[in-house]
């Protein structure tokens, strides 16, 4: 009997450990999730809130030279002198304009590079930055159309198109919202082209349409046939039908 009493004992006392053991298991995968979380809410807070640090000094040369390395075709170098003043420029300026512009141009020269995830990550902090900043303080129209139009660049390159969509109709309606003279009609006929070609990626034929449609409008762009195909299918089916119906009547 003393041995049975001990094999019973002997199991409830595995089982009591196994249980532990699973519940542990358990809350560390999700304190782990909740890690990764935490760590990329903190990371975009230390660039949006908080007060600058006036006693630094925000990096004025290496930001106005890495546009001209972009412009050289040195997209690598800028990226690396942009970073290695990045913590700088954020202890300096966190919150402002002035921040959410360095982090713009580091979302460029990155994108340049086809490293999408970086560019989004940097991407959405800077357009957070400037929408949080009063009237007053905000960027031109320009910085506006730049940020959600490599956005949307990034996120149709990983074929994110609902995304991509977004930051891509956003663009224009900032544009079309802008004085003429500051974005030009290259860019707005490229917005116009890439959001049709985001609507035929994600099946929206109506939407495609309305977008060719208005570039035709604007700048003269011809309708792409198969684009004109589908209409004129949409129309003739319509009459077939219509005319089988006509015959059913008669009979």
């Amino acid at each position: 009997m003393r041995i049975q009493g001990y094999f019973c004992n002997g199991l409830r006392l595995i089982g009591l450990v196994l249980a532990v053991s699973v519940s542990m298991t358990s809350f560390g995968c999700k304190k782990t999730a909740g890690d990764k979380v935490d760590q990329a809410v903190l990371f975009e807070k230390s660039f949006t809130e908080g007060e600058p640090d006036l006693t630094i000094e925000f990096p004025e040369e290496e930001f106005a030279q890495a546009k001209e390395l972009r412009k050289e075709k040195k997209p690598g170098t800028a990226e690396k002198l942009l970073l290695s003043k990045l913590e700088v420029a954020r202890k300096s300026s966190v919150g402002t304009t002035k921040l959410g512009k360095y982090l713009v141009r580091l979302n460029n020269v990155l994108f340049d590079q086809g490293n999408d995830r970086d560019a989004i990550k940097y991407g959405e902090i800077a357009q957070k930055i400037f929408y949080e900043q009063p009237l007053e303080k905000r960027p031109l129209a320009p910085w506006f159309v730049n940020i959600h139009s490599y956005l949307a660049m990034s996120y149709n390159r990983q074929l994110n198109y609902k995304e991509a969509e977004k930051h891509f109709k956003k663009a224009i309606q900032v544009s079309s919202n802008a004085p003429k003279a500051e974005v030009s009609e290259s860019w707005m006929r490229l917005l116009y082209s890439s959001l049709a070609d985001v609507y035929k990626a994600e099946g929206k034929k109506d939407a495609e349409l309305k977008v060719r449609e208005r570039m035709f409008e604007l700048y003269k762009i011809p309708i792409p046939k198969d684009t004109e195909q589908k209409e004129d299918k949409d129309d003739s089916s319509d009459s077939k039908d219509g005319s089988k119906k006509g015959k059913k009547g008669k009979r």
